[in-house]
Order: structure tokens, then sequence, then C-alpha cells
């Protein structure tokens, strides 16, 4: 995968907030934030050695879905062709405040976007083999050498 660009397209962002038609002086500001946006993503991903990993199958939207919501929240550019952001002040902080619980939670290993990983609170169980005897010692041991070959 990598941590190298963004997640989600100008097209993809405009169908996401229906900013339809979208022209060519849109696109390229929205791509830039877009971008400004992946950064952040990145951050998070690399704090936790996911830049590298095959993302599981529905990490790619998850991360295209902050993506665009991230972008939005950071520009406050007005339109060239008439559509402007209706986002207000309060839906800007609350989206801001679910984009950084969302990266926080990636960071946090809270998370885990990469096939066949589980995060930290994927349940787990195990407890270590007490012997009393020394028969009972080197049965623990020999058990062990087992379950590692």
């Amino acid at each position: 995968m990598g941590c190298t660009a963004r997640y989600a397209t100008a097209q993809e962002f405009a169908n996401f907030w229906c900013r339809e038609p979208m022209c060519d002086e849109d696109k390229v500001k929205i791509e830039q934030f877009l971008d400004i946006a992946a950064a952040d993503i990145h951050v998070a991903l690399a704090a936790t050695g996911m830049c590298d990993c095959t993302l599981a199958s529905w990490a790619t939207v998850f991360l295209k879905k902050i993506n665009i919501i991230d972008a939005e929240v950071l520009q406050h550019c007005l339109s060239r062709c008439g559509r402007t952001s209706e986002m207000g002040t309060a839906m800007r902080q609350m989206w801001l405040e679910w984009v950084t619980s969302q990266l926080e939670a990636i960071r946090m290993g809270k998370l885990e976007l990469c096939a066949g990983h589980t995060s930290s609170d994927f349940p787990s169980m195990g407890w270590a083999e007490q012997g009393h005897s020394d028969f009972q010692k080197a049965q623990i041991i020999w058990n062990d050498i087992l379950r590692d070959a």
C-alpha cells in the first residue's frame, strides 16, 4: 500500500458531498486538500507500522472516507463553479472530532487495517502452565518445544 498518495479522487469527493458539477479549478483545489488530508492518515499508519501491509477488504473504503471528510474539514475555499461547502462551524467541528478519533484509534492499534491482523481490543486469553514436580516441568518444556516446532 505505502503511505505516499491520497486515498480518494476529486470525483469521489464531489460525489460524497454532492458537489456536481465540478469545474477544473475546483478539481485542482480538491486534489490538493485530499493530498494534505492524506498526510494525516499516513502519520497514523506509519505510527503503527501499517504503511506497507496489505489492507483488509474494508480498509480501503474506510481510509477513503476519512480522506474525503478530513479534506472537507480542512478546506475553506469558495468554489469557482458556484458550489460552495454548506458545512457550518458546528458540523465542521463534529467531523473534525470524528476524523481525530478515527486517526487516534489507528495510531493506538484499536483499528487494525492490515488483512489478517487483529486490533489491540481483540479478546485474547492465555495462561502460564505451572509445574509442581520435576516431571510436570519437563512436560511443560516438551509441550513448548512441540508447539514451536
